[in-house]
């Protein structure tokens, strides 16, 4: 299936893509939202050097999964939490300058624009299910027992 198609279908399944994100590929964030009225939640913020294909690639696009009801990962499953309770979803893409002479420095803007994101939503309230990668239940586990405000 063609990413055509799968924008397609995702739109009828009441998900909205940015508009001509297959011009080019993009580097940067995308953020998922649940919208309903007036109300737009942020409920994941992620990151990508191909943000297209983490959307609708077919081995784990986000958006791919969830169209082909593969529900084995957490924003496929968010997805269709929030479909069901009839929310709709819409992406939001932020684009992040890749080069650089560099290769850790550009990894690292790219990471520490998801973060500035991640930070700002978690803030009011949104991207609570969100942990930094590398961070297990031992971390979690060991912050609760030794940082946690009551």
């Amino acid at each position: 299936m063609r990413y055509e198609e799968k924008i397609k279908i995702a739109k009828e399944s009441g998900i909205t893509i940015p508009e001509g994100i297959l011009n080019k590929n993009i580097v940067g964030i995308y953020e998922f939202f649940k919208i309903k009225g007036n109300e737009e939640f942020c409920f994941y913020i992620g990151k990508s050097t191909d943000i297209v294909y983490r959307l609708l690639g077919s081995s784990s696009g986000h958006i791919y999964m969830y169209i082909n009801n593969n529900f084995s990962k957490t924003v496929p499953l968010k997805i269709k939490e929030y479909r069901d309770d009839g929310y709709d979803i819409k992406v939001k893409i932020i684009e992040v300058d890749y080069s650089d002479n560099s290769f850790s420095k550009a990894a690292h803007r790219l990471a520490l624009v998801e973060l500035q994101e991640i930070v700002k939503y978690q803030e009011m309230g949104q991207c609570q299910f969100q942990v930094p990668e590398g961070v297990g239940t031992n971390e979690e586990k060991f912050w609760t027992e030794n940082y946690k405000k009551e």
